[in-house]
């Protein structure tokens, strides 16, 4: 199993009070920082991860990313999700995004670490 990008970013306070305030939003979210969702991707594309998910009442959930390179650059963008299906639930990466399709949704300190890792 490849290891997955350990590039990481974190919510600024003004992102966290933005997708809070989302009516519908789905889950809290916290400065805390997140590693890129992508298992592998070349040097120097982006990394993504899944800041917040905004239900609506009519219509697709809304899908809030955020999106980094290693030269600083970060932006909140709203994205479709990739329409793949994992064996039988949806990919849960952004649309177009590289490698294969995934059922996890960023990774840990933790898990970044491997096995005996330290957060």
């Amino acid at each position: 199993m490849p290891m997955p990008c350990s590039a990481e970013a974190a919510l600024t306070a003004d992102e966290v009070r933005e997708l809070s305030a989302l009516p519908g939003a789905d889950f809290e979210v916290d400065t805390e920082p997140w590693g890129c969702d992508f298992s592998r991707h070349a040097p120097g594309a982006p990394h993504a991860v899944l800041a917040q998910m905004q239900c609506v009442e009519e219509g697709p959930d809304v899908l809030w990313w955020l999106l980094w390179d290693d030269a600083g650059h970060r932006e909140l963008r709203i994205a479709p999700g990739c329409p793949k299906l994992v064996v039988t639930e949806a990919c849960l990466l952004v649309e177009g995004h590289p490698g294969a399709c995934d059922q996890s949704i960023g990774f840990t300190r933790g898990e970044l670490a491997g096995p005996g890792g330290v957060n």
